[in-house]
C-alpha cells in the first residue's frame, strides 16, 4: 500500500483506519511502502476524541474486527504504528506493561494480541488436531466478533488497581454500545472480560467431581452461549499466558468441566443433580 500524495491522511482522517481495512480484507496485500508510514505514524499522533467519536470511524473499527483476514497481524501494525493506542486510549495504557507473576512471559500487550491470535487458530484446519474441542466449538460460534472484543478487553484495565476485570468489563460495555452492538452482545462481551478467568480457576482449583460445584458454575455461566464463548476464550487464554501451561492435565480438567456443566444446563439448572450417578 501506498499513499498518491503526502497529504492523504490530513485531508481524509478515515484513511487512517481505511489503510488497514483493506489489509485485513485483502490478503494479496503484502505491506505497507516505508513513505506511507511515516506519514501514518505522525498521523496517528493526531487522532483525539471527535476522531474517536466519528460514527464512520467506529464502523471501520468493526468492520476491521470482523474481516476475515489477519486480524492478528492488522491488530499488531496498529499497535506497532500508533494507531491502536491513541484510538483506544485504555489500550495505550497496556502497551509495554509487565505482569510480575510465576505465569506470564508477555507483556500485557502483547499477550493480548497473541490471545487474539490463537483465537484466529482455532479456525485453522492444521490446529484441530491440538485443540479439537476449542476448534469445534470455536467454527460454529454465530458472533466471533464477540470473543474478539471480549480478547481485546480481558486484561485492558490491568496497571489501573483494583479488579481488572470488573474495570475491563465496565470498559467493554461503553465500547461495544458506542460501536453498534446491541446491549444482550454488549452484556456477553462485558460478562466474558469479568469472568475470563472464572473456568480455569473452577477448573484447577475446584473438585470438578463434585456436583455441587458443578452446579454452582453452571449457575454463574448461566446458558450455552456463555458456556462456548467462555471455553474458547479460556483455552486461547492460557496458551497465550505461556504455552507451556498448556497440557494434558489442564486440557483434560477444561474439557471435563466443559462437558459436565453442558450436561447441567441442557437438564435445566432447575432439576436436582443425582449425587450417586
Amino acid at each position: 500500500l501506498s499513499v498518491k500524495h503526502h497529504r492523504v491522511f490530513a485531508e481524509s482522517p478515515s484513511a487512517i483506519l481505511e489503510l488497514f481495512f483493506l489489509m485485513a480484507t485483502q490478503p494479496e496485500i503484502v505491506g505497507i511502502r516505508a513513505r506511507t508510514l511515516r506519514l501514518l505514524m505522525l498521523a496517528a499522533k493526531r487522532i483525539d476524541e471527535n476522531f474517536r467519536q466519528n460514527a464512520a470511524h467506529r464502523g471501520l473499527f468493526m468492520a476491521i474486527i470482523r474481516a476475515p483476514h489477519r486480524l492478528y497481524e492488522v491488530l499488531r501494525a496498529r499497535k506497532r504504528y500508533g494507531v491502536l493506542g491513541q484510538y483506544l486510549p485504555a489500550f495505550g495504557q497496556i502497551i509495554g506493561l509487565m505482569q510480575y507473576d510465576l505465569f506470564h512471559i508477555y507483556t500485557v500487550d502483547t499477550h493480548t494480541l497473541i490471545l487474539l491470535r490463537n483465537l484466529q487458530r482455532f479456525g485453522d484446519p492444521k490446529f484441530e488436531e491440538t485443540f479439537p474441542i476449542a476448534s469445534f466449538i470455536y467454527t460454529r460460534l454465530d458472533r466471533k466478533d464477540i470473543i474478539y472484543l471480549a480478547a481485546l478487553f480481558h486484561d485492558i484495565a490491568k496497571g489501573r488497581g483494583g479488579d481488572h476485570s470488573e474495570l475491563g468489563a465496565e470498559d467493554a460495555n461503553v465500547f461495544c454500545l458506542a460501536h453498534g452492538l446491541t446491549q444482550r452482545e454488549a452484556n456477553i462481551v462485558s460478562w466474558l472480560t469479568q469472568n475470563h478467568l472464572l473456568m480455569s480457576l473452577t477448573a484447577q482449583k475446584k473438585d470438578i467431581s463434585d456436583p455441587d460445584i458443578i452446579l454452582e458454575f453452571a449457575q454463574k455461566v448461566g446458558d450455552m452461549v456463555h458456556l462456548n464463548y467462555l471455553f474458547v476464550l479460556t483455552v486461547a487464554d492460557i496458551n497465550a499466558t505461556n504455552p507451556p501451561l498448556w497440557n494434558t492435565w489442564r486440557a483434560s480438567l477444561l474439557r471435563q468441566l466443559y462437558n459436565q456443566t453442558r450436561r447441567v444446563l441442557r437438564s435445566g439448572l432447575d432439576n436436582p443433580i443425582d449425587r450417586q450417578s
